[in-house]
C-alpha cells in the first residue's frame, strides 16, 4: 500500500492516468501550483478518496523507485460535495465524466505504469488488487472511466472482460486534447473472493 510519503510520486502518476484531466483542472488555478501539487496534498491526507490510504504502489524494492499506481474507492463517494475540488468554468467543462458513474460500484480512479516498465504484467497485477478490494468490501463489480482515443488502456481493460456501459460526451478544449469523450466501463468480479466472474 502507499504511504503519506509516497504523495508526490503517487500524484505524479495520477496525472499520467487521468490523460491530462488534472492539468486541465488544476494548471495555473493558483499561481506557481501545479496539479502535481495540489493532487499530493489531498493524497497525502486521509480526507478525500484519492488519499495514499486507498492507493497501491509498485516499486523496484522495498524502498526503490515507484513505477505504477493505482487508486480505487466506493463510486459514491464521488456524489459527496466535499469530495468536489472545486466549481469552475473547468469542473463543469468534465461534469459529464463526473456525474455518468456506475453508482453502487467500487471505482478504479487511476492506474498507471511508468512507460519504461510496461509489458511486465504490474498493470494486470494492479487491477487484481482493485479487483479484491471490491470483492472484500463487497462489491460485485470494479467500474472506471477511461478516454475513447487511448486505445490501448481501452484494449487493456477490453481484454480483462471490461464492457463499455456509458459515454460521457466531453466537448473539444484546447487544454484538454481528447477526441471521442470518456468511456465508463465496467467489470463483474465475485464479491468476496477477489476474483474475476467472467465477461460481464
Amino acid at each position: 500500500m502507499a504511504r503519506a510519503e509516497d504523495s508526490r510520486d503517487v500524484a505524479r502518476f495520477m496525472c499520467i492516468a487521468g490523460g491530462g484531466v488534472y492539468e486541465f483542472l488544476f494548471d495555473d488555478l493558483i499561481p506557481f501550483v501545479t496539479a502535481v501539487d495540489l493532487l499530493s496534498s489531498g493524497i497525502g491526507g486521509e480526507r478525500y478518496p484519492i488519499s495514499y490510504r486507498n492507493c497501491r504502489v509498485a516499486s523496484l524494492g522495498p524502498e526503490g523507485d515507484i513505477v505504477a499506481v493505482a487508486n480505487a474507492f466506493p463510486a459514491d463517494l464521488l456524489r459527496e460535495d466535499h469530495h468536489v475540488l472545486l466549481g469552475s468554468e473547468r469542473h463543469d467543462h468534465i461534469r459529464p465524466m463526473l456525474e455518468l458513474q456506475d453508482w453502487g460500484s467500487m471505482f478504479l480512479n487511476c492506474l498507471a505504469v511508468d512507460g519504461a516498465h510496461r509489458g511486465l504484467g504490474i498493470g494486470a497485477a494492479l487491477l487484481v488488487w482493485a479487483e479484491s478490494l471490491a470483492a472484500e468490501a463487497g462489491y460485485d463489480r470494479l467500474s472506471l472511466h477511461v478516454w475513447a482515443d487511448n486505445i490501448p488502456a481501452v484494449n487493456f481493460y477490453e481484454a480483462r472482460h471490461f464492457v463499455r456501459i456509458g459515454i460521457a460526451d466531453i466537448p473539444a478544449h484546447p487544454r484538454l486534447s481528447h477526441s471521442g469523450g470518456s468511456i465508463l466501463m465496467r467489470h463483474a468480479i465475485a464479491a468476496g473472493r477477489g476474483l474475476p466472474a467472467g465477461p460481464a
